[in-house]
This record gives C-alpha cells, structure tokens and sequence, in this order.
C-alpha cells in the first residue's frame, strides 16, 4: 500500500482477497487495473476490471460487506475512506443521493431486485451533478441490470 494524494494505492495479486463477505465496510474502492471476482456465499457470481468503482454498497447503506473480494488478476487500486466518500456524496442533490440509495436498496436484494427507473430517468435526474457521483449512480444501475 502506497500513498496516493489523500487515498492508498493498493496493489494486489492473483488469489489476494481484499475483503471478506460478512466484514464491517468501512471503505470503497476504485479499479486502476486488473480483474477481481466476486463471491457471494462461496459463488463467484461476477467479476470487476479497470475503471469500476464498488464497497459503496456497505458505505452508503451501513451495513457488512455483502461480497468476498478476491483478486484474479494483478490489480492496482485506489482506496476511498468512509469520510471521503462522505464527501462526495454530500457534494449531491438531495434528488441524486436518494436516488443512489434506493439503487442501492435495489441492488443489496440480490435476486429479488426490482427496478422502476429507466436509464433515461436516471440521466434525468443527474443533470449538473459531480461527475464521479454519476459515474457511481450510473455504475449500480448497471449492476442491477445485469
């Protein structure tokens, strides 16, 4: 772990797990480079690469880590504390931060998601915000469609 400005870089290998389901989440992570599963109860049920940014989740709903992170291939990361986050998603509309949360919502029922928004709808309601909070909205509403 390296420092990077205000954030950690980290570096992580092949197998490195970054953090287990069940763990108190305490920050999130941007993807600089690699790929890195993700298990949930012992399944790997999908995988991140470059650019992707997740442990929102556990930030903005409060709760444990709802995935096992486990590296697949070498992987640089930029690590983004609670407080940071906190940050930047007070730099928000009251419109886009509820709109994160319910996806949120949506996405921690796994399964038994149902979304009721359109991309459209999305992109709507985050005119004129801060670039990176879009790019989170956008990133969970891309998770619960796949």
């Amino acid at each position: 772990m390296t420092d990077f400005g205000e954030t950690q870089k980290i570096k992580l290998l092949p197998d490195d797990i970054l953090f287990s389901q069940g763990d108190e989440g305490d920050k999130a992570y941007l993807i600089i480079q690699g790929t890195l599963d993700v298990i949930v109860d012992e399944k790997r049920v999908g995988f991140m690469t470059d650019g992707e940014l997740f442990g929102e989740l556990a930030l903005i709903l409060e709760q444990r880590r709802s995935a096992t992170i486990k590296c697949r291939r070498a992987a640089v990361l930029i690590e983004i504390t609670k407080l940071k986050f906190k940050e930047l998603m007070n730099s928000a509309s009251e419109e886009s931060k509820n709109l994160i949360i319910d996806l949120c919502k949506e996405l921690s029922k796994r399964n038994d998601a149902s979304l009721n928004i359109t991309k459209d709808e999305i992109e709507s309601k985050l005119k004129n915000q801060n670039p990176t909070v879009c790019a989170i909205a956008r990133q969970i509403f891309f998770r619960l469609n796949k």
